[in-house]
Parts: structure tokens; C-alpha cells; sequence
């Protein structure tokens, strides 16, 4: 069985507002609402949706429930579909603009209430403060209702792309970014696309530094190293991918000015001190370099990068390796 629309609803009171209660120009708004979502639905549906159609249909939404409690009598209770609105703005359109819009709305809704009340017996002041305290209220749960998923996401984001105890990306963080490079498109007016290159980092004799200090003190050398490379690089492009293995993003570097990169970073953290209580930790890491390519796997790249990483380790550890070139022709 389907799945019953917004749009599905509009239709059917459009219906019964037509056919049963006599109230056609009601009915043909909620019909044409109701069309009009369904539309939207359809695009969702097939991932054409534009930003301006969440305005679009908040305008409508609000066009039509307004008009409804203009014209319906208030003993029928068409006043509490306004009740509806602010949530909906919230959801529609985030915590910010949604309460501009319930607060921009509520003007015309106490409004229409005085003008639609009988003189006879007049809405009361206490009536008007009752319906402007539901009215915010359903905004104000919606928006604690927001905020908390939204904690609760970002709270799971990191807890499925960060490394818990360094705060950089991990694993899966990276075979997300590889599926994301493959599937950018290549603009052919942009010429050649620019050279993307990662860095496999690796410390140097990381199990003598846990054997001697003990596996706190290798954590810590763990974060201080990772706050180096955040400082050097950009946080976003920085992932650890082992024990004691980190890699790095380089968009828009050749081969030399990865090369450059990585030897920075490898005297940096040659020159930094780890002090554990009176002693001083020396840390050196080997690095290595490899070009990814557009179609180029998760696996493959590894295959290339972990080669480059062992060559430098063979070559004595603490130097960076590129397949294509060595350090006289890097600098």
C-alpha cells in the first residue's frame, strides 16, 4: 500500500469541503495546495527538489490554512490548525528562520481571531494569551525537538568518522572521501584537473616509544603528533588510518610541492620534543607519497602508497619517499 502524502490529505478535504460542507472557494485553495505538494513530493522523489520550493510551499501552507480560518466559522476549530504552522516552519526551514516566520504569522492570527468572534461574545484577552501560548509553545517543542537530533547527529558523525582518542578522521571518513572524489564530475573548461596527492606518515620505532614509556605516554606522543599535522594542514584533511599511521590530503599540489610539504612536516616533528616527566621523547616519522587518480580504489591507492611508505622505512627511516622523484630533484 502507498504511503499517504500531505498532498493526498489536501485533496480529500478539498473533497469534502466541495461536496459535503458547502464551502467551494475553501476547497478549490486546498485543492490547488494539495496538487501543489504532490508536485513537490514528486520532485523529492526524484532528486530534483530546489531550495525555493520549501518557500514556495511554506507560502501556500500558510496561505491555505489562514484562508480556512478566515472563512470557517471558529466554533468549527479551524483556529488550531494554525497550531500546525510553527512546527512546520521549523522543520521546513530551520531553528532561525522558523521562529521569523511563526512570529511574523501570529500577527494576523490574533488578528483574524478578534474579527472572526462574535461581538456578542467577544474572545476575551485570556482566550487571545491561552492561544499565543499553544502557538509558541508547539514552536518551542519542535525546536528542542530539533536541536536535540541535530546534537545527537553531529554526536554520531564523530563517532563514525573520528578516531576517538586523536580527534582525526578515521577509515571509514576516507573511503567516504574516495567515493566522493570518483564521483565528482571533471569540468572540460577547466583544462587538466589539478593534482590530488595523500601522505601516508608513519612514526618511526612507535612500539620502542609504548615498550618503554608505557601505551599513555604513546598515546599522548599519538595526539601531540596528530595537533602538529592539524597545525600544518587542514583539519578536515587529516586521518589517522592505524595505530601509529596517519594520512594527509593534498589538493591542488604537484609532485614537488607535495614533496616540499612532506619534508616540512618531517623536520617539524624531527625538531619537536615529547617530554615525558624529565625526559625528552624523540620523535621521527618516514612519509610517503602517492598521486591519486580519478577510478583509482581504496585498495589500490593503498597498494601504491604503502610501497612508497616501505621504501622509505628500507632507506632508514625519518625521509620522505615519491615514487617519481628524490630530494635533489624536489628541490
Amino acid at each position: 500500500m502507498a504511503e499517504p502524502r500531505y498532498g493526498d490529505y489536501c485533496l480529500f478535504f478539498s473533497l469534502l469541503n466541495i461536496v459535503a460542507l458547502n464551502q467551494p472557494s475553501l476547497g478549490f485553495v486546498e485543492g490547488g495546495f494539495g496538487l501543489l505538494n504532490l508536485y513537490f513530493y514528486h520532485q523529492a522523489q526524484q532528486g530534483k527538489m530546489q531550495s525555493w520550493h520549501s518557500h514556495i510551499l511554506i507560502a501556500s501552507l500558510t496561505i491555505t490554512i489562514s484562508y480556512a480560518v478566515y472563512t470557517a466559522d471558529l466554533r468549527a476549530g479551524s483556529a488550531y490548525w494554525l497550531l500546525v504552522l510553527p512546527p512546520l516552519y521549523c522543520l521546513l526551514t530551520g531553528s532561525k528562520r522558523g521562529l521569523f516566520y511563526t512570529i511574523a504569522l501570529s500577527l494576523p492570527a490574533i488578528a483574524i481571531l478578534f474579527i472572526k468572534s462574535d461581538p456578542e461574545n467577544y474572545l476575551g484577552y485570556r482566550s487571545v494569551i491561552n492561544f499565543v501560548l499553544a502557538y509558541f509553545l508547539s514552536y518551542v517543542i519542535c525546536y528542542l525537538y530539533e536541536n536535540q537530533y541535530t546534537t545527537r547527529d553531529i554526536t554520531l558523525q564523530k563517532m563514525a568518522f573520528q578516531d576517538p582518542l586523536t580527534g582525526a578522521k578515521n577509515r571509514h571518513a576516507l573511503k567516504l572521501f574516495f567515493e566522493e572524489f570518483n564521483k565528482k564530475p571533471i569540468d572540460p573548461f577547466l583544462g587538466e584537473p589539478q593534482e590530488t596527492h595523500l601522505l601516508i606518515v608513519d612514526i618511526d620505532y612507535f612500539k620502542s616509544v609504548n615498550d618503554e614509556f608505557g601505551h599513555d605516554v604513546g598515546d599522548s606522543v599519538l595526539i601531540e603528533i596528530t595537533e602538529l599535522l592539524h597545525y600544518y594542514t587542514d583539519n578536515d584533511q587529516v586521518y589517522r588510518i592505524g595505530g601509529e599511521e596517519f594520512l594527509i590530503v593534498l589538493q591542488k599540489h604537484d609532485g614537488k610541492q607535495a614533496f616540499s610539504f612532506a619534508e616540512t612536516i618531517r623536520r617539524n616533528i624531527e625538531n619537536s620534543v615529547f617530554r615525558y616527566h624529565q625526559q625528552n621523547i624523540k620523535i621521527t616519522v618516514s612519509i610517503g607519497i602517492a598521486q591519486l587518480n580519478k577510478g583509482q580504489t581504496f585498495k589500490e591507492f593503498f597498494k601504491v602508497a604503502d610501497k612508497n611508505l616501505y621504501s622509505a622505512k628500507n632507506k632508514g627511516r625519518n625521509l620522505v619517499h615519491h615514487d617519481t622523484m628524490n630530494i635533489s630533484e624536489a628541490m
